[in-house]
C-alpha cells in the first residue's frame, strides 16, 4: 500500500523514540494497523488520521508520550482524531 510521503518520514522520526528492543515490533504494528485504517476508510494511501490512530493503538504505553512528542514534531494532529 502506498503512503502519502509526510505520514511515512513522520513513522520514521517516531520510530526512533521507541527502544530498539521492541521497535521493528512496534513499527510493524503500527505499519499494519495503519495500513488496516487506510483500507477501512476505502483509501489506497496511508494519510495521517490512519497513523494516528494505529499509534494510538499499537505503540507500547510507556513509549507512547515520546513517539507523540515526535509526532507533534513533524506536524502530526494527533488531537484531531
Amino acid at each position: 500500500m502506498a503512503w502519502d510521503e509526510r505520514i511515512w518520514l513522520a513513522l520514521r522520526r517516531a520510530a526512533i523514540s521507541i527502544p530498539p528492543s521492541v521497535r521493528i515490533e512496534a513499527v510493524l504494528a503500527v505499519i499494519k494497523k495503519s495500513e488496516e485504517e487506510a483500507t477501512r476508510r476505502g483509501s489506497d494511501i496511508v494519510e495521517e488520521v490512519d497513523l494516528v490512530r494505529a499509534v494510538k493503538r499499537k505503540v507500547p504505553p510507556s513509549f507512547r508520550p515520546m513517539s507523540f512528542v515526535v509526532l507533534r514534531e513533524q506536524g502530526i494532529d494527533l488531537d484531531k482524531y
